[in-house]
């Protein structure tokens, strides 16, 4: 956990030191992976440079603005450097606009001072398994019993937005909570749950909040609330923009293979080439328009359909992209080219995995079932 020492706050992001940051955390990403630590210095360096502050009132990509293309661009360009580092900076920002969204002012006030002022990265933990997060009634606070899987920077994050189910008088449904993790002992974090093919270094593990005492002015809003739309569905352009960093760096990585090995003048290989340049200015597009739908739609109340219909497309479209520049790459490079110490080989096997996100099947039909029935807001 950090030290409550104040880090230097920044209204905006600092683009000199910004570039000079994704491009040490894309030189440690190999290091990354085995650190125990995991990427602590990384998120070190981006408080650094004001880039965890970016989403807050006042800063470069403030939630009250219409800045969606500069968050997403943001989103990528982490993604491109480490995709670990962006899975869980896009969970910082997504615990941050769930504040923006529901927060009272107190509470926003209170939260945000501490990314500001003491660079805390947050998290947002909704995954389960049988022994989910329950909110019990004891005495003067509530007490929380249950774990969450799949904790995205467990060892790193400060405070965790996490979901579970509460029964009051008062309260009851699925209700969100912001946790200090400084409360949770280090034994509760299983570390051995966290086995995976690629995206090691993002410690996505198990933890177990069992005895946790909690107090009102931890709960966020009201139960249901994390679910609402269009918000929800919405989101899921945020883990888009990273994947598509993933598959812009592998791609760069690609020709920066054939070119040391003098293999670009040949025609097979410059029409892969094209077609992974292809796909990515086709990622960056539909990246643009989402943008350009979200900051027009997400507060309107007026196309929250199709708001998400378009969100669902461009999650499968980013998913399809990648699948395709990952397939023209392992042709480009072949078996020497996946090779350790190579980097491809890490990034293939993070973004492999991260492109599994909940429900693809579902997720298309959902984007038919809009068109089937009412696609009126793409004909304005």
């Amino acid at each position: 956990m950090k030290e409550d020492n104040p880090l230097i706050p920044y209204q905006t992001v600092d683009a000199d030191k910004l570039k000079l940051v994704l491009e040490k955390i894309a030189l440690r990403a190999s290091d990354c992976e085995h650190d125990p630590e995991g990427p602590k210095e990384e998120f070190q360096w981006l408080s650094e440079c004001g880039a965890l502050a970016a989403v807050l009132p006042g800063g470069q990509m403030d939630f009250n603005k219409p800045r969606t293309g500069q968050l997403l661009k943001l989103l990528k360009d982490i993604g491109k450097a480490n995709l670990s580092v962006g899975r869980i900076f896009e969970g910082h920002v997504n615990a941050l606009y769930l504040i923006h969204l529901y927060a009272e002012q107190g509470q926003r006030e209170k939260w945000y001072a501490e990314v500001k002022d003491f660079g805390y990265l947050f998290g947002v933990w909704n995954t389960q398994a049988n022994d989910g997060i329950l909110f019990i009634e004891n005495e003067r606070f509530l007490k929380i019993e249950g774990s969450k899987t799949f904790c995205s920077g467990a060892t790193l994050v400060d405070r965790a937005l996490i979901t579970g189910n509460i029964s009051l008088s008062h309260r009851t449904g699925w209700q969100m909570a912001v946790i200090d993790m400084k409360e949770i002992d280090r034994s509760k974090i299983d570390r051995e749950s966290w086995k995976t093919l690629g995206m090691k270094a993002s410690g996505s593990y198990k933890v177990d909040f069992s005895g946790y005492e909690i107090y009102e002015d931890e709960l966020l809003s009201v139960p249901g609330f994390y679910l609402r739309q269009p918000y929800f569905s919405g989101g899921a352009i945020r883990f888009a923009a990273v994947q598509l960093g993933g598959a812009e760096a592998i791609t760069s990585h690609t020709l920066s293979y054939l070119k040391a090995l003098n293999r670009t003048s040949d025609p097979i290989q410059q029409l892969r080439i094209s077609n992974m340049m292809g796909q990515l200015m086709s990622g960056r597009m539909w990246l643009d328009q989402a943008a350009t739908h979200y900051d027009a739609w997400a507060n309107s109340a007026t196309h929250d359909s199709a708001l998400i219909a378009f969100a669902n497309m461009t999650r499968v479209s980013i998913e399809d992209i990648c699948l395709k520049v990952m397939e023209e790459s392992n042709r480009c490079v072949g078996a020497r080219g996946l090779m350790h110490p190579y980097p491809l080989e890490r990034i293939f096997r993070d973004l492999s995995f991260y492109l599994r996100q909940p429900a693809p099947d579902a997720t298309r039909l959902k984007v038919a079932e809009f068109f089937i029935n009412d696609n009126s807001a793409f004909n304005e």
